[in-house]
């Protein structure tokens, strides 16, 4: 028996082994190119002659490239990186071009925070509020790839403007019959979880579902919080210290049904559901207080205990109906979607251990708690129409129009005591609010292909109508309407399949948030209070870039420049009332940044990988407020994955990463890092049992993050510690049943690498 590796283009890779006397399997190889890699045989065979005498067997396994880029959408395959087994969709991230997560957990999408998040082209308002949280207790399994679109175009909404985190779900399944997995973990330092995800098909039904939930039960880590204040224009409240402890107890549930139905080769009917609900609970959690004159002598002290926890459920339903008139991409699609969410976060505090502290012997409020509670209801209709005009398929006209109704309401209370049992609550500290946002879109959007160039341009108008209604206290109600058009242009010239030349411009929206708009007082500390402001406007967002991509099957990676700028953006800034710090937003002025990124991946051999992944970015963040004047300054990150697959079929990876100091309005942050390695093995038959063995940031106990914040007559150096080292196991098993209703040739050459049906970026909604 011989074996051969033969390369048969658009970064597919096939290895094969024939038996003898397969005359049709023998002419199949003889017409492609031999690579020659990895290969018993490296010399290319004369005639079919050599190749009977060589092989004994013919099995074909195609492997895809991990990473593809048009230049305006990433799409990282998670089903073809052995290494984010065990791993979650947070730590996949990582590896992610243009993506970063910092040492708390924060993504951002080439140095920006503002995305969105969907799942299977369709927007997920609980993922996007709870991205850091809800996809760091998600396995990597349940995903099988990740799109990162910088550049939605004028089909997508405006709003977000790092882009859109792109989730797919759905794999797949081409024969009846069943599939599934299930999948369970365990960590010392993070969550554990267990999960289940099947599919089925029979004739022209589909459905798949899947159920997961996530604690750290096993083992609950503690924080650690330190902060120090200094007042310059003080001589008696100087210098303020504050430390804290805390763990908290987290779980979530979550759970999805999707059900999709082919009549014809033109219809298809789909049909689905979400469902979540978790949140944490305190189990330990003190802050220790103390002031300070210039001199150095001790004001006051207090200990503030603080009890309670939040939560938030989460529920969705959506229906579709796609209608395709021809096999070159004409076609109607129409869906709605609606999406309900409540969180709840309810605390209690109680101040003991206090000495010389007037304010509390003045107020009487020994013991506080606060309490908020917000509602969230979206409806979503759109209709989508795409009509590539001629016979060619060179042009394609794309419209449509979208509409998103959201409700939303918020109660917020903050009540005070000398007794747990004895609180009232004052009207200025009861804010009870109605949101309403309404936005109706419409665009229209022109791609041409002209070889090798092709172009694409499009425009979006957006009329938005918000406001709120304060039905407690003498606050005024607040609405306003915005009208935007938001164009976007790109040319791409295309050397090869794989290897293209693009630059673009994006103009994107930001919308203020509903607690960035609420003027409720939220107490964090006796010294912390966070509210928003009702009369932001939304900030619009420019930016023009350059982007090489070439992923080639051995060396393959892409390099791009971009420019930004934000004017009036919105900015979360602090000032001081007293020793008491506010923290409110406010449509400050003007972001410049430029940021050069770039992504390298080095296939060494079929068994070996090395990708490398980073950026610099340079960032003036200027105000018309004297006090506020500004900052600037060097920013930027990199990562590093080395993968390896010995002759036993155990998997080795080692990862690593940092990220430098980050710049703010007011300040910087210190920059982090992380590392860590996992070895995994399959056993069974078609390995459907995986163990993987993993360690993160094992040669530490604990990280620190520490940022420092300048006002006009304040210092605030503040540092963050958590838990580093984490040890975990997790395992999984795969299942299934598929079969063919006919019988076909043993050879399926489906070209899946193109973007069909089942990629919910293609059929899904555009939310």
């Amino acid at each position: 028996m011989g074996r051969g590796t033969w390369d048969v283009g658009r970064g597919k890779v096939i290895n094969i082994k024939m038996k003898r006397n397969s005359i049709i399997a023998a002419a199949f190889i003889a017409s492609l190119p031999m690579m020659g890699q990895e290969s018993a045989n490296t010399q290319q065979p004369d005639s079919l002659g050599d190749i009977f005498k060589e092989l004994d067997e013919l099995v074909i396994t195609a492997k895809k490239d991990v990473v593809k880029s048009d230049g305006a959408t990433l799409t990282y395959n998670l089903e073809e990186d052995d290494s984010s087994k065990g791993q979650t969709v947070l730590e996949a991230l990582k590896k992610v071009p243009m993506v970063t997560v910092d040492g708390q957990d924060n993504i951002k999408i080439k140095g920006d925070g503002n995305f969105k998040v969907y799942v299977n082209g369709k927007e997920d308002p609980m993922l996007t509020a709870n991205a850091s949280k809800l996809l760091k207790m998600m396995p990597a399994e349940s995903v099988s790839k990740i799109e990162v679109i910088t550049e939605p175009g004028a089909r997508f909404d405006a709003e977000g403007t790092g882009g859109i985190l792109n989730l797919v779900t759905e794999r797949k399944q081409r024969r009846d019959g069943y599939a599934g997995s299930v999948n369970a973990s365990a960590s010392t330092g993070g969550f554990s979880n267990i999960g289940a995800y099947g599919r089925v098909k029979a004739d022209r039904v589909t459905a798949d579902a899947n159920v997961n939930w996530f604690n750290n039960y096993l083992h609950s880590p503690a924080s650690y919080q330190d902060s120090e204040d200094i007042n310059h224009a003080s001589d008696t409240d100087y210098r303020q210290t504050s430390s804290a402890a805390q763990k908290f107890r987290m779980n979530w549930l979550n759970a999805a049904l999707n059900l999709s139905w082919e009549p014809t080769d033109h219809d298809l009917f789909s049909i689905g559901g979400n469902v979540s609900h978790g949140g944490g609970d305190i189990t330990e959690m003190d802050r220790y207080t103390s002031m300070y004159t210039r001199a150095g002598d001790l004001r006051y002290t207090f200990l503030q205990r603080y009890t309670g926890g939040f939560h938030n459920t989460g529920a969705g339903a959506d229906f579709s109906y796609t209608r395709r008139f021809n096999d070159r991409g004409h076609r109607l699609i129409s869906a709605y979607r609606f999406n309900f969410g409540k969180s709840n976060s309810d605390f209690d505090f109680h101040n003991i251990d206090v000495k010389d502290y007037p304010w509390f012997a003045q107020s009487g409020r020994e013991y506080s708690s606060s309490n908020s509670t917000d509602f969230n209801r979206e409806h979503t209709a759109q209709i989508d129409y795409a009509n590539p005009f001629d016979e060619s398929g060179k042009h394609l006209l794309e419209t449509g129009f979208k509409g998103v109704f959201r409700r939303n309401s918020a109660d917020g209370r903050q009540a005070y005591g000398t007794a747990p049992n004895a609180m009232h609550i004052d009207d200025a500290d009861w804010t009870l609010t109605n949101q309403r946002m309404d936005v109706l879109a419409l665009y229209a959007s022109y791609t041409g292909n002209f070889n090798p160039v092709s172009v694409r341009a499009g425009v979006r108008y957006e009329h938005t109508y918000m406001g709120m209604d304060f039905l407690r206290g003498a606050t005024p109600d607040f609405h306003t309407r915005l009208n935007d058009v938001v164009p976007n242009a790109s040319v791409t010239y295309m050397f090869s399949p794989a290897n293209n030349l693009r630059l673009a411009y994006q103009m994107r929206i930001q919308r203020p948030s509903m607690w960035q708009l609420n003027p409720f007082r939220q107490k964090m500390s006796e010294t912390n209070v966070n509210f928003g402001n009702p009369h932001l406007d939304s900030e619009h967002f420019n930016s023009i870039s350059l982007t090489y991509s070439n992923f080639g099957r051995v060396l393959g990676g892409n390099i791009g420049i971009t420019y930004r700028q934000t004017d009036n953006s919105i900015q979360e800034y602090t000032f001081f009332d007293g020793p008491v710090a506010n923290t409110t937003y406010a449509n400050l002025g003007k972001n410049r940044d430029v940021s050069l990124d770039g992504y390298l991946n080095w296939n060494i051999t079929q068994k070996m990988s090395v990708s490398l992944n980073g950026s610099v970015r340079y960032v003036d963040i200027r105000t018309n407020v004297a006090e506020m004047p500004g900052n600037h300054g060097w920013t930027g990150n990199y990562g590093a994955n080395w993968n390896y697959t010995d002759p036993v079929k155990i998997k080795y990876t080692v990862y690593g990463g940092q990220a430098f100091r980050g710049i703010e309005l007011q300040g910087r942050g210190m920059g982090y890092h992380y590392y860590g390695l996992s070895i995994s093995r399959s056993f069974l038959k078609d390995d459907q049992l995986t163990v993987v063995l993993s360690a993160n940031n094992f040669l530490e106990t604990n990280m620190t993050y520490r940022n420092t914040t300048h006002t006009h007559d304040h210092t605030v150096n503040s540092s963050y510690a958590q838990r580093a080292r984490q040890f975990s196991i997790s395992l999984s098993w795969n299942f299934g049943h598929l079969q063919d209703r006919v019988k076909k040739a043993e050879i399926d050459l489906s070209n899946d690498d193109v973007q069909g049906k089942s990629s919910g970026q293609g059929q899904g909604m555009g939310m």
